[in-house]
């Protein structure tokens, strides 16, 4: 009689876990349905944000969805809700002819995520592709994935200069009183709005719990991620910041505002947050850590990231007033490869540090332009007990005897004098990264073999379990961590950095067509672009190598694919449709 109960509670279980399938057909449904087959589909996206349960995935057909979405359902820890394409299909939710100025609105629903699909073409004074809120109540369990972002805008002229009255979001997160929890965006291409004064993501007020992974964020008019503390989006002033969050293998580039020195990624008031592995370029600033207000942004951990060819500085930290008591305190800023940055030769160079305390540099590979300007510490207090050391600096002239670090009142033009001045840098070296490749706009910053960065990072440092290089790869080889965002493995030499080769067959296809590479694709994804530059179809891998593509309703023609791991591009190439 046991076993047979058991058996039964077994089975009960594992049939109240099944989830229900719903369905949405612009084309052909009706909300009058039951929504519970293809061909008694919903008409509406709002349909089934008004009636799914818990437990339950919305099958969304392909097409173009003009609606403003408000999201009314709310899944539970177990059984979530999930919004998602049909088979392969693209979704486009357009807010062309719409009336609102949100086109997805989700304030304090949990436990549903929203995937594969597009969100684009609105324009409107405080216009927002997504916005998540918690007012009085709060959310948890939220996911965004595979989306595209694109086209939401303040103005329908890019050109227009904004006031700080004009704004748009690309996707908004905010936590008033009640707080948003476990919050995730991944595998997002955010690109193309017209932000004003606003970000292409941002995170603000009581957040508690969040990443933001392999994301490519690009092309917008402002800040690309912007986690925002003490500007009064709660209204508890305890509550009123972002923490434990992670920030990890997106790609941020050409995100540049015509008003303001805006960064790749921004943490302005914040606590508690990692910001790793990812790739920050073509920005007036690649990463920036600060607190605007009063208050502090503290235990910030700057690690394992490439930054190169941003206009005014690769890195900027600290409080910018005296004005406000806002600064950084207790944060790390370690094993970074800065890389040409100041393209705008405004002589602001790679570093640039301003009202912080109790903050380390190190393990960092500062690599100047021309202009031979490593590192700005402006003369604003307060600035105390901050150490800067193990950290190797280069210029392209080669010459240790010409280069500019500036230091509060002082002016540094040889590495020995900077050393002396300031007693910092006792085991910093000044030497040749010996980069792969510096040729801009894509150089390759992984190590040679022969590179003196190899094992010269701080030999007492203790790394987070589990820590791995820009590449993924092993962050300590040879009990000793190198200097800069990549160690070199001597098992897997110079090539181990390397993309994969990609083959695609049959190309030119019909029905179906197997992408094969030389690397393993565990976190990648196949994006799939047709000729206008819109994303047409994501696909996961179908085994450690392949990845298998199916027709589905994609029309003939000529489309690009790229194959993205981290935030960064492992393959691309042209794929045509028969």
């Amino acid at each position: 009689m046991r076993e047979i109960f058991s058996f039964l509670f077994v089975l009960y279980a594992a049939l109240c876990a099944a989830q229900t399938n719903y369905y949405v057909n612009g084309a052909t449904g009706s909300n009058s349905n039951n929504g519970l087959s293809m061909a008694t589909a919903w008409k509406t996206i709002q349909k089934a944000c008004n009636a799914a349960p818990a437990n339950s995935i919305v099958h969304i057909k392909g097409g173009s969805y003009h609606e403003n979405l408000t999201l009314n359902v709310s899944g539970t820890q177990n059984n979530p809700i999930v919004f998602t394409n049909y088979q392969d299909d693209v979704v486009i939710l357009d807010g062309g002819g719409t009336t609102g100025t949100i086109m997805l609105s989700i304030t304090n629903k949990s436990h549903v995520t929203f995937e594969n699909m597009s969100i684009q073409n609105l324009t409107s004074t405080y216009a927002k592709g997504i916005s998540v809120e918690a007012g009085t109540g709060s959310c948890t369990g939220l996911t965004f994935r595979n989306l595209l972002i694109k086209d939401i805008a303040w103005t329908d002229d890019p050109n227009d200069m904004p006031s700080n009255s004009d704004n748009a979001w690309g996707l908004k997160v905010k936590g008033q009183v009640g707080g948003i929890w476990n919050l995730t965006i991944e595998n997002c291409e955010i690109y193309g709005n017209v932000l004003g004064y606003s970000e292409a993501i941002t995170i603000a007020g009581h957040v508690d719990g969040f990443v933001i992974k392999d994301c490519a964020i690009h092309d917008n008019t402002n800040i690309g991620i912007d986690i925002i503390g003490h500007n009064d989006s709660s209204s508890d002033p305890d509550l009123d910041w972002p923490r434990n969050g992670l920030i990890t293998g997106n790609t941020c580039y050409r995100n540049t505002s015509p008003v303001a020195q805006s960064a790749g990624i921004y943490v302005d008031g914040a606590q508690d947050i990692v910001i790793e592995k990812n790739s920050c370029y073509d920005n007036p600033i690649g990463i920036e850590v600060g607190c605007e207000d009063d208050g502090v942004a503290q235990y910030i951990r700057v690690k394992n990231n490439l930054i190169f060819n941003n206009h005014y500085t690769g890195l900027a930290v600290g409080g910018y007033t005296t004005d406000t008591s806002g600064q950084v305190l207790f944060s790390t800023f370690r094993n970074n490869t800065f890389f040409k940055n100041n393209a705008l030769n405004t002589g602001m160079g790679e570093i640039t540090v301003s009202k912080a305390s109790n903050c380390v540099f190190e393990g960092n590979i500062v690599h100047a332009n021309n202009q031979n300007v490593l590192l700005t510490m402006l003369d604003i207090a307060p600035q105390e007990n901050n150490l800067l050391n193990y950290n190797c600096f280069y210029t392209p002239s080669g010459n240790a005897n010409n280069i500019i670090v500036y230091w509060g009142e002082s002016t540094y033009h040889t590495i020995n004098a900077y050393k002396n001045g300031t007693a910092q840098e006792n085991s910093s070296v000044y030497s040749n990264p010996g980069f792969m490749s510096t040729a801009l706009p894509e150089p390759d910053l992984a190590l040679m073999q022969n590179s003196l960065c190899i094992n010269k990072g701080n030999p007492a440092l203790q790394i987070t379990v589990g820590e791995t290089d820009f590449e993924g790869n092993p962050r300590i080889v040879a009990n000793r961590i190198d200097i800069g965002a990549h160690e070199f493995n001597p098992a897997l030499g110079n090539a181990y950095h390397d993309l994969p080769t990609v083959s695609v067959s049959p190309n030119p296809f019909s029905g179906e067509t197997l992408f094969k590479t030389t690397a393993g694709l565990d976190g990648a994804v196949l994006l799939l672009y047709d000729l206008s530059g819109r994303l047409v179809r994501t696909q996961q891998p179908t085994s450690e190598n392949t990845i298998l593509l199916k027709q589905g309703n994609l029309p003939s023609g000529l489309y690009f694919y790229r194959i993205v791991r981290q935030g960064n591009a492992i393959g691309s190439g042209k794929l045509v449709v028969e």
